[in-house]
């Protein structure tokens, strides 16, 4: 047990205990006393850190405090305050107001196992805190650094989702316009394709294409037993159509004959427009030979029915088509189109709006006639064209009063060609507006020869075509030739045909008035042989009428010719025209039209077409003897 300290100052640091002495059978033998020094045992919790709120005290068993130990040092006399060790507790740890008001204290004691007293560590709780604080505020600071950081981040985090998002969208934005960009290039691809596969104006599949579906359906044939054909299909007088009524009507009735061309073919079957008023065919897998034949004739048929109102215009016309068989005519796609073409040319020579089969004796023939096409530029410039002259005959005196100049083409390699065998290639090439410049610009020269001779002149006539009559330029361009060579207009006269008055008669109307201003006689060729009568042409300043051949080679033995001969005669004469017959060849039609009244003749009786030479001597011997 513990003692009471002494009283005394010097000795207050010293603690009498007291302990108990026992024998080993329990009983009490006597008391021990020790002095415990306070100070000693205080020094020994002297150098622990407890701050300088800290507290370190010595209690008796009963919770007295006995000694205590601050920063400021070791204290005697502690004040009592309140108790806090619980009774009953030898060691814990508790918290309170145990000795400043207002300040709280955490304290921890213990009781020594082999002292009477018990030990208490008092320090206050902000103190304790203090450095728990201040790492709590760098903490909080780092922690709100982090968050700040965190905080940022994540704005820039959203921010670039965002961005993200918005590129996102706009690549998948970028995406469907690329889609729909490279459909629509797609479209425009498949666009430009079907252009130029295909012809614009009849939607039908154009000359390259053509060639393709050939080749691939001839390849195919070479595994069949079947046929194919192949057929060219070419309109007759089309570019007369396209000079007269112009182009647009031209167009017109491609497109009516592209229709009609599909609605006589199948499906299998191949249509093209391979340029111009040119049509390519080719029927496949055909069991017999002759369904060529029957389907040949179906498109002259169709073909040939008229075009009702094509912008105002009824318009008949008429095909021309050659057909090549494979492989009977070719075995590849080159040699039926070039046999095909020379069948159709042979179909337009033969009197148009037919059809004619490959002949091994065309390929001769075509050879000739793409040679005389291709020169016909060199024959205008290298002086290969050339005219002769037939008298016309004036019947009540039998006098030259006149002379038709007719065209010759002196070809190196072929001779004299007649005009029946170029003008056609001359109209489908586009020369004849050229030609015929040159014939009226010769004629001219032609009469002025004659003239500087000192002959007496009489009218040279010469053929104009109908794209030539509907060219309202052609007066000032004769105007200048007579000029250029000092001839006077009375000395020139053109023939017409019907047919070329047709197109436009108000247009052919003004260019005709046009050059009979100039003195320049006009005749009608071939009268009553085409489309008009007297009627149609009777406000056109016509002068002369030419009847057809026609009429005049039968006129002995045909009652019916010669009551039309008499009445055109007769009905010119009223018209105050002039009457001129062609085709004169025998005595027996010179005397029947003399009898029926007619002015003037020409033929092979009276002469034969003769060079310059020979048609001189009739200027200077203008009588003839027709016996």
């Amino acid at each position: 047990m513990v003692g009471e300290r002494p009283a005394s100052p010097e000795h207050a640091w010293q603690l009498p205990l007291f302990f108990p002495v026992t024998a080993a059978d329990g009983r009490l033998h006597g008391v021990l006393l020790v002095v415990l020094d306070l100070g000693y045992f205080l020094a020994l919790y002297q150098d622990i850190d407890i701050g300088r709120s800290g507290i370190i005290r010595l209690l008796k068993a009963d919770g007295e405090p006995l000694a205590e130990a601050r920063q400021a040092g070791l204290v005697l006399d502690a004040p009592t305050g309140e108790r806090i060790v619980p009774g009953g507790a030898r060691q814990g740890s508790l918290h309170g107001r145990f000795f400043e008001p207002g300040r709280l204290y955490l304290s921890s004691f213990r009781q020594l196992d082999r002292h009477p007293f018990t030990v208490t560590v008092s320090r206050a709780v902000d103190e304790t805190l203090a450095a728990h604080l201040a790492s709590r505020a760098r903490f909080l600071g780092v922690l709100a650094a982090l968050s700040g950081l965190l905080a940022v981040a994540a704005f820039w985090f959203i921010r670039s989702l965002g961005r993200q998002g918005r590129l996102l969208s706009a690549l998948a934005a970028a995406d469907v316009e690329k889609r729909e960009l490279i459909v629509q290039l797609e479209e425009e691809k498949r666009r430009a394709f079907a252009l130029a596969a295909h012809d614009h104006l009849t939607g039908l599949p154009n000359r390259r294409m053509f060639h393709e579906l050939v080749v691939s359906h001839l390849s195919r044939a070479k595994r069949s037993r079947k046929y194919y054909v192949l057929m060219y299909l070419d309109l007759d007088r089309f570019k007369g159509i396209n000079d007269t009524l112009g182009h647009h009507v031209g167009d017109l009735l491609l497109q009516a004959v592209a229709e009609r061309l599909r609605g006589c073919l199948r499906e299998s079957d191949v249509i093209a427009r391979l340029g111009g008023d040119e049509f390519g065919l080719l029927l496949t897998g055909l069991e017999n030979i002759d369904d060529s034949a029957t389907v040949a004739a179906k498109l002259v048929e169709q073909v040939s029915l008229p075009c009702i109102d094509l912008d105002g215009n009824d318009i008949q016309i008429s095909p021309s088509i050659g057909i090549a068989i494979y492989p009977r005519d070719g075995d590849d796609f080159e040699t039926l189109c070039r046999h095909a073409d020379a069948a159709m040319y042979r179909a337009k020579h033969a009197g148009r709006g037919r059809f004619c089969y490959f002949d091994p004796t065309l390929n001769q023939i075509g050879e000739r006639l793409f040679n005389l096409e291709q020169r016909l530029p060199r024959a205008l410039a290298g002086n290969e064209l050339l005219l002769h002259f037939q008298p016309l005959v004036r019947l009540t005196d039998f006098r030259v009063v006149g002379f038709e100049a007719l065209l010759r083409w002196q070809h190196p390699d072929f001779g004299l060609i007649y005009p029946a065998d170029f003008v056609p290639l001359a109209e489908n090439a586009g020369f004849i507006a050229a030609i015929g410049d040159w014939v009226i610009a010769a004629c001219c020269r032609q009469q002025a020869e004659w003239q500087a001779a000192g002959l007496e002149l009489v009218p040279l006539a010469c053929n104009i075509s109908a794209s030539q009559l509907h060219d309202e330029d052609l007066p000032r361009r004769v105007a200048e030739r007579l000029a250029e060579h000092g001839v006077d207009g009375r000395h020139l006269a053109i023939e017409i045909t019907e047919s070329s008055l047709l197109a436009s008669p108000v247009v052919a109307g003004r260019v005709l008035r046009c050059l009979e201003a100039l003195g320049i006689g006009i005749a009608l060729d071939d009268f009553g042989n085409g489309f008009s009568h007297l009627a149609n042409i009777r406000h056109l300043p016509i002068h002369y009428l030419k009847i057809d051949r026609a009429f005049i080679s039968d006129i002995r033995n045909r009652p019916d010719d010669a009551v039309i001969v008499a009445s055109i005669i007769t009905l010119a004469h009223n018209l105050e025209m002039q009457v001129v017959a062609e085709g004169v060849e025998m005595l027996d039609q010179l005397v029947h039209l003399k009898t029926a009244g007619c002015d003037t003749v020409q033929g092979y009786y009276l002469s034969r077409p003769v060079e310059a030479a020979a048609a001189r001597h009739f200027l200077i011997h203008p009588i003839l003897n027709p016996a």
